[in-house]
């Protein structure tokens, strides 16, 4: 009789998980109210995540379900935080030299539990390591039965979420002001056969505008001002992004601006596709990124698995209104599977404008 009521509840939870999905469970929320928690558990398992992604980290919570004031949330009173944007980015405009941001973006990050994996000053980039995000389901939104089910079962509706994010800080000709650009990458756990393994999500926008908010309070602007900020940008500028063929074979990204604003777009593009950035000269317009040889994400990402080599992407000012972004291998070895990955990448690139 025991087991027979253990196939009866498996048998209802298998049918309604069969005959009824779970669409948008959560309610969406506006601008500056969105509750997102970000969360570790040493009890469960070890998923199967590549090293360089890391185990998401369990030290505290991203969480706007604890309420604290402006006064103890920010650190610092600045003159300013302006938001800028045109019909691809949004980026703030600091009353603040460079180094000052780099500080206290150190701490924005460790105020919400994420640890800094990668930092450059030099560069002004920052990047920190994955940090799951809880992704059950709330029992109302499950329904009575169903909750019930779940609870009896020990399972959860819905497959777990990490979230990374990248800060680049550039000078500009204020030294007392700062670019701040903030981009936010995801990955969610999805089942393959037996196997539930972790792969790249499409980016969460709504998420990553919050956490700019956030940013922009932590920095010291007013919480209601920095909202209307944001909801006030939106300034349009169409653009126009082009990969042609160089006289030496490789691919050639073209830029209808001039060098100051095709370098502000590259920088952009190299935070969305997440490249690996080693170095880079404002003063040339040079940025040396590191690609490993073997294609597919989880191979970029395993640094053991094969080799890497570096290559440096130069911005040529060609008149008054383009600029072309040149594509040189350092090894000048010339192989075609280097021109064929020039080509690849300048249209990824591309395609994000």
């Amino acid at each position: 009789m025991k087991y027979i009521k253990h196939l009866v509840v498996i048998f209802i939870a298998s049918l309604l998980t069969s005959c009824s999905m779970v669409t948008d469970p959560v309610k969406k929320i506006g601008l500056g109210s969105r509750v997102v928690n970000y969360q570790g558990d040493d009890t469960v398992d070890s998923l199967v995540i590549p090293p360089d992604l890391t185990k998401p980290n369990s030290q505290g919570m991203f969480a706007e379900n604890v309420e604290v004031d402006e006064n103890s949330y920010q650190i610092t009173k600045v003159q300013n935080v302006e938001v800028k944007r045109d019909n691809l980015r949004r980026w703030l405009l600091v009353d603040m030299p460079p180094s000052e941001v780099w500080s206290l973006s150190k701490e924005f990050f460790r105020s919400f539990g994420f640890q800094i994996e990668k930092e450059n000053q030099k560069i002004g980039i920052m990047e920190t390591d994955y940090l799951e995000i809880d992704t059950n389901v709330p029992d109302k939104s499950l329904g009575a039965i169903r909750a019930g089910l779940s609870k009896l079962l020990n399972t959860q509706y819905g497959l777990p979420i990490a979230d990374k994010y990248r800060i680049r800080i550039e000078p500009i000709d204020d030294p007392d002001q700062s670019e701040v650009y903030l981009t936010l990458s995801s990955i969610g756990e999805v089942v393959q056969g037996e196997l539930r393994v972790w792969q790249p999500r499409k980016k969460d926008v709504e998420l990553e505008t919050e956490m700019l908010l956030h940013l922009m309070v932590f920095l010291g602007s007013d919480r209601s001002e920095s909202i209307n900020k944001i909801l006030a940008s939106n300034q349009k500028i169409e653009s126009q992004v082009s990969v042609i063929k160089s006289e030496s074979g490789y691919a050639t990204l073209v830029f209808p601006y001039n060098k100051r604003q095709a370098w502000n777009y590259l920088g952009w593009g190299l935070d969305e596709l997440n490249i690996d950035v080693e170095d880079r000269d404002a003063l040339d317009g040079s940025y040396f990124i590191k690609h490993t040889k073997d294609k597919g994400f989880f191979s970029k990402l395993l640094s053991t698995v094969s080799p890497s080599q570096t290559y440096q992407l130069t911005v040529k000012q060609l008149d008054e209104t383009y600029s072309q972004v040149i594509f040189f291998d350092l090894s000048e070895e010339n192989k075609q599977e280097t021109i064929d990955y020039s080509f690849d990448f300048f249209n990824e690139l591309a395609a994000k404008f």
